[in-house]
């Protein structure tokens, strides 16, 4: 009799509720934060970018269906979990934050921000698929701490600080859900409560408080119903050319958030290996890819990638029905205009809390899984995010207040001890510095001084051509020359220390054991 796989399990329906409300709880927020944040036009958010995203995710859970279908084929067996699949949380933010944002904020050109992020995910995706052949060689050459705590500095910062932020802006209907969520995470080993689902709880609590206080209105739900129809997705070919013109500025942005994001597919995979399901590693990698790719010429802005969770899902006895559900679930709440109805049922900020959570997970989960002699390597690599985010608040600070740092100057910035030449050096290119300097301080801890004099290299080649540090990418511009200089200087002293290291291995004639 032929194997035919049962891919729904008694798991499937708290894997599809709990993937997919961890999944769209970030496309409300993302949403939420375009609309009534950024005041971007609901024309693009809802009738182009929403789309994109429909499709991006369908076509991605449908892909990772099929990978588990294949596989309990090949094994013939039926306990086989899909990988959960849908928009990176660090990408997202990022992208927010310090792409569309900043050029809707400079330029009040809604639809060229959009343009930029459909280039940015355009040109992300590839380097997801090019992750697939180097992304081995990346985990052999960049030491893990340096990975994880850049991944886990971009995830406290905009994820959880970010969060926070907005939490305690409207604390009225969102304080006690962020406690609600507090009490869960802290309290996970009380078997009691491991069946209460706090997010959900979180939510509706946070829900309920907004419309008592009258922050929601059934005015504005009855309207919200005025945006449903049918938003068929776009071919947006033009836009992206249009974007790839101007992209060249967020490359710094582009190229680490992506690193860390085929790794996050990588480590998915490397996790569903180790609970027993064994998916190829570099086919999952391009597929990430291809779907950021094709999501973005459809309208989404937003890289795509595996999720962490796979064993938990497992253990819960999920197959891959989960997987078909969330497919079916984005594709009909993007391109319908329910997500509006959401919005207007959910206050943004309720759902925020879920997401102050994932960056405290991750941050949490790196400084457990990494010997404790790299927590200043984490810690530091957090600096140039953190003046990222500092940067992103004094320009919309200045801007809401009708000017503009350059307007203001560094001597009017100095009148208040604001350093802003600092911030803004420390600021420029942060994911990238943060991500390079990370690997210098943890070959030093490691005292792996060659290796490190390669990372005090690479500092200085990102500098000399504005990747890092400088306002834009320029070959040798002042800022630039200054920093790639200094970082020569540091690369020379770090080379010193190795020699001086190898020869003192020489305790006389004979060979010479190598450290490096």
């Amino acid at each position: 009799m032929a194997f035919r796989y049962r891919w729904w399990g008694k798991g499937d329906i708290d894997a599809s509720l709990g993937v997919f409300f961890d999944g769209f709880s970030k496309i409300l927020s993302a949403t939420g934060i375009m609309l009534f944040v950024f005041g971007m036009p609901a024309e693009i958010v809802l009738g182009k970018m929403l789309p994109g995203i429909g499709v991006a995710v369908f076509l991605g859970n449908l892909w990772y269906f099929h990978e588990a279908h294949s596989l309990a084929q090949r094994e013939q067996r039926h306990n086989v979990t899909a990988q959960p699949f849908g928009i990176g949380a660090s990408q997202l933010s990022g992208w927010l934050y310090l792409i569309m944002g900043p050029i809707y904020w400079q330029t009040g050109n809604a639809e060229y921000a959009f343009q930029i992020g459909l280039a940015a995910c355009f040109i992300g995706g590839f380097i997801e698929i090019l992750g697939a052949f180097v992304g081995k060689w990346i985990v052999q050459n960049v030491p893990h701490s340096a990975l994880m705590g850049n991944m886990a500095s971009a995830a406290i910062v905009w994820l959880s600080f970010v969060g926070i932020s907005m939490v305690y802006d409207r604390p009225v209907y969102a304080l006690l859900p962020l406690f609600i969520v507090i009490i869960d995470y802290l309290g996970k080993a009380d078997r009691r409560f491991a069946k209460i689902p706090s997010g959900l709880a979180a939510v509706v609590l946070g829900s309920a408080i907004a419309w008592c206080t009258g922050y929601l209105s059934l005015d504005n739900f009855t309207h919200s119903f005025s945006s449903l129809g049918f938003y068929p997705p776009r071919l947006c070919v033009g836009d992206i050319f249009k974007g790839l013109s101007g992209i060249v500025p967020f490359l710094p942005i582009i190229i680490p958030l992506q690193l860390n994001n085929f790794l996050s597919t990588l480590q998915g995979v490397e996790a569903a290996r180790s609970a027993g399901d064994v998916y190829p590693e570099r086919r999952s990698m391009i597929m990430d890819g291809f779907s950021s790719v094709i999501g973005s010429l459809f309208g989404n802005p937003f890289p795509t990638t595996v999720y962490f969770g796979h064993p938990g899902w497992k253990e819960l006895d999920a197959h891959a029905g989960f997987s078909l559900v969330n497919a079916a679930a984005y594709l009909l709440i993007c391109t319908t205009g329910l997500t509006g109805v959401l919005m207007a049922l959910i206050p943004t900020e309720a759902v925020m809390v879920l997401l102050i959570f994932i960056g405290f997970s991750v941050t949490a989960a790196t400084f457990q899984g990494i010997d404790h002699k790299y927590n200043n390597v984490i810690l530091i690599s957090m600096v140039p995010i953190l003046f990222q985010y500092i940067q992103t608040l004094i320009n919309s600070a200045v801007q809401a207040a009708g000017s503009t740092v350059d307007a203001i100057g560094t001597a009017g910035f100095a009148e208040f001890s604001v350093p802003i030449n600092g911030i803004q050096y420390l600021a420029n290119g942060a994911f990238l510095s943060s991500l390079l300097i990370a690997g210098l301080l943890a070959y030093i801890v490691d005292k792996k001084y060659g290796r490190a004099a390669a990372f005090a290299l690479a500092l200085a080649g990102c500098s000399f051509v504005g990747m890092i540090h400088a306002s834009e990418v320029s070959l040798f511009s002042p800022v630039g020359t200054l920093f790639g200089v200094l970082y020569l200087f540091v690369a020379g002293a770090l080379a010193a220390k190795a020699r001086l290291l190898r020869n003192r291995a020489v305790p006389g004639p004979g060979p010479a054991e190598k450290v490096i």
